[in-house]
């Protein structure tokens, strides 16, 4: 998800990007609680008729599944903010907070798109400047990047326009 925001009184612009959410964290406990359910009284079931060993692994079935819906979930809930200023670029990244911050004279910072020779490997978005190069968006899908792309080429120029 690209949201971009350009305030003109203080000629500043703002663009977050998001991943893609298809389901809350509510809607992963539904789905773990069901699973948990059904696993269990399957293994129940099972254990009433003299097979115990079903029970356990039904268990840590649960767990496993449990726990990478937890590492999905945690992977989506990174964002990245880009601030564009007349003097600067401010790229920050984490989870509810930024947890890393790079700074670019928005000068000197340019802007790269590199495509790939094949259509299959994804295209990557860069900000470079003085040797140092970030990548930005690197979880988004093709149709956000195309838009990230734009958003950038719009927010550069009226960044531009303020100065």
């Amino acid at each position: 998800m690209v949201i971009a925001h350009f305030d003109t009184e203080s000629r500043t612009g703002q663009i977050v990007l998001r991943p893609n959410r298809s389901w809350s964290w509510r809607a992963n406990l539904v789905f773990l609680g069901v699973l948990a359910t059904v696993c269990l009284i399957i293994g129940t079931v099972f254990l009433l008729q003299g097979l115990w060993l079903i029970l356990p692994f039904s268990v840590l079935e649960v767990s496993l599944v449990g726990l990478a819906l937890y590492v999905c979930a945690r992977r989506t809930h990174v964002q990245e903010v880009l601030t564009f200023s007349p003097d600067e670029l401010l790229i920050e990244r984490g989870r509810g907070r930024p947890e890393s911050r790079e700074v670019f004279k928005r000068l000197f910072a340019r802007i790269f798109v590199h495509r790939p020779r094949h259509p299959w490997y994804p295209t990557r978005i860069a900000v470079r400047s003085h040797g140092r190069e970030v990548e930005v968006g690197a979880f988004l899908g093709p149709d956000d990047k195309k838009r990230l792309i734009a958003e950038l080429r719009q927010m550069i120029e009226q960044v531009e326009q303020a100065a």
